[in-house]
């Protein structure tokens, strides 16, 4: 189209400049035609010219000076219907590109508003995630200074339990029997072990556990953080940047003041 546009235009040149040129001729041709017709036998400047009856240095007759014009007009006529008929087609692409690109801008926003969406529901999940781990640790930190505090106290009664059958050991002669309360006591240190060991074997695997969970939530507050900027820029820089539609004055097109464009996007 730009093309054929640019052919018309310069056809529409190379008709006006011959126009203008037989134009500029018929007015020089008039001016001496009316010099020639108010001159008088007192006129100045009046001079023989020998012989000048004998020159013709015509170019045209009348017939011919007449379709020349005629030509110029027809051919001006000819070119300005051409031109008429590709200004209304490329008013028509102008249209055309105009509607296309105003459904194209929609198309964009509503893409935009989508994965905004799609983005605040994938944040609300992480954020969701992430309570519920910090509510895990919170919970494990409990239980790591509950057990703890019960190591701590079975280990006394361990120091009491064994400092009993220390003490009971120093008993004099015959005295030293391997009596019931040595059996009893041997038999609580024992136990008193047991229940340390598995209490320690527990206390490693929620310190564990709770280093897991301090991995993930740094993961979650790392995803929630890249949601919260892939969320500033589709929505505050670019959707924000697409509010209205960019005016643009077009040949023909009505659509000449900036449309507002109206977002879905859920504000949290």
């Amino acid at each position: 189209m730009m093309e054929r546009l640019h052919t018309q235009n310069s056809l529409n040149r190379s008709a006006l400049h011959e126009m203008e040129l037989d134009a500029a001729d018929k007015f020089r041709a008039l001016s001496l035609d009316s010099a020639a017709q108010n001159m008088s036998v007192s006129s100045r400047g009046l001079n023989f010219h020998l012989g000048i009856e004998n020159v013709d240095n015509t170019v045209s007759s009348p017939d011919t000076w007449a379709k020349f014009t005629e030509d110029n007009i027809r051919r001006s006529a000819s070119e300005r219907a051409s031109s008429d008929e590709f200004m209304n087609m490329a008013d028509n692409v102008l249209k055309e590109t105009a509607n296309d690109m105003w459904n194209q801008f929609n198309t964009v926003n509503e893409a935009f508003e989508q994965r905004v969406n799609e983005t605040n529901q994938a944040k609300d999940k992480i954020q969701n995630h992430l309570s519920a781990v910090i509510q895990e640790i919170f919970d494990l930190e409990k239980s790591i200074e509950f057990i703890k505090k019960t190591i701590l106290d079975k280990e006394a009664y361990l120091r009491l339990a064994q400092s009993r059958l220390e003490t009971r050991t120093r008993r004099p002669g015959i005295e030293l029997a391997r009596d019931q309360p040595m059996h009893r006591l041997i038999q609580e240190i024992d136990d008193l072990h047991s229940m340390i060991n598995d209490l320690k074997n527990k206390l490693s695997l929620e310190e564990n556990a709770i280093q897991h969970l301090l991995r993930t939530k740094a993961t979650l507050e790392h995803d929630l953080s890249v949601k919260n900027n892939s969320l500033h820029i589709d929505k505050e820089r670019c959707l924000g940047n697409r509010r209205t539609y960019p005016s643009i004055q077009s040949v023909g097109h009505p659509a000449t003041q900036p449309m507002p464009y109206q977002s879905q996007v859920v504000v949290y």
